[in-house]
């Protein structure tokens, strides 16, 4: 009896450590960018090109690709866009995420306003010790939950050879 209620104590640990698990995907798009559609995605990249730019222009076809699009970017400090299309969407998902402002810029399709906003895309001040720091909060919080269910684990496992 006193196992069942040892093992039931350990599932029980294990569950309340996981954390939730999102099947949002992985992003494979470049971090500096262009949002556009079927008619301005060409002028778009002949801009960036002639300007010299590093920035990658995407096509998108649904306000649903560009709204997972800037999800990605709520996650990836280092990711900049520049909207060309798809304009209300973004700025409706602005309007709700306002850490995303200062990244995520909006612009007409022709290209003298492209052309500034691309410039200005590209100035975007990254911090990129942020994301460094991100990543030793998550390992310091695995280290102590996998310690914690270690004791336990272990305590278990000596308690019942005896």
């Amino acid at each position: 009896m006193k196992k069942i209620i040892y093992c039931i104590l350990i599932i029980f640990i294990f569950l309340l450590t996981l954390s939730s698990v999102s099947a949002h995907g992985a992003d494979i798009t470049d971090d500096t960018m262009i949002i556009a559609n079927e008619s301005n995605g060409v002028l778009a990249k002949s801009v960036v090109d002639d300007l010299g730019l590093n920035i990658t222009v995407y096509k998108f076809k649904s306000d649903g690709d560009v709204e997972h699009q800037l999800e990605h970017a709520l996650s990836n400090p280092n990711k900049r866009i520049l909207a060309i299309a798809y304009q209300d969407t973004v700025e409706n998902y602005l309007n709700n995420h306002s850490e995303l402002k200062n990244r995520v810029l909006i612009s007409n399709d022709d290209s003298s306003s492209l052309s500034d906003s691309a410039k200005k895309l590209v100035e975007i001040d990254i911090d990129s010790t942020d994301s460094s720091t991100n990543f030793i909060t998550p390992l310091i919080v695995g280290l102590v939950i996998g310690l914690l269910v270690g004791v336990v684990v272990g305590f278990v496992i000596l308690k019942n050879k005896k």
